[in-house]
């Protein structure tokens, strides 16, 4: 979509002013700002308020993330509008037993989909979401599996996964 301002691609508007939402791949660097996004999206999704185990939980996802990024076992991307990250995505990789739907049976697992709520609605996550199986793609994974919300379903049907059973997968091969 390009703007009618300013004619630029992705372009959102603010405020009644013209913002360009950036994308760029997380690093080692960035571990807290995915645990902080990963623990909002949480929170959200399972209704928590208790803050009690925040602590425990953010030294799990300090050496999940220290362990799992330098080895590619998990990659995200950010959405970042004027040097703010407002969105994440997250891959997670394993293999299983092959199957005759998934003959290799390498699984990227899609997770941390979240987007801050004041920039919902605004295609960030479905931009994401391209760069993070456009990744995967390009790593040799054609079979995708995630766990949706009920916001979150019809972006992943629009990119054709379909439900099973109590997740949603798509199958490029």
């Amino acid at each position: 979509v390009l703007c009618r301002i300013c004619k630029v691609r992705l372009c959102k508007k603010k405020r009644g002013m013209c913002i360009l939402i950036d994308y760029r791949k997380a690093e080692i660097k960035d571990i807290q700002v995915l645990i902080d996004f990963r623990i909002d999206f949480m929170k959200e999704v399972l209704s928590i308020k208790d803050e009690h185990k925040d602590k425990e939980m953010r030294a799990s996802l300090f050496e999940y993330f220290n362990d799992a990024i330098p080895k590619e076992q998990f990659i995200a991307w950010f959405a970042v509008d004027d040097d703010k990250i407002i969105a994440t995505s997250g891959l997670s990789f394993y293999k299983i037993p092959p199957s005759y739907k998934n003959m290799d049976g390498k699984v990227a697992y899609i997770m941390n989909m979240y987007t801050i709520p004041i920039y919902r609605g605004k295609g960030v996550a479905k931009a994401l979401f391209s760069k993070i199986i456009e990744e995967a793609k390009a790593m040799g994974y054609s079979y995708f599996s995630l766990h949706a919300t009920d916001m979150g379903r019809p972006l992943y049907k629009n990119f054709g996964f379909i439900e099973s059973g109590d997740e949603m997968i798509l199958n490029l091969k």
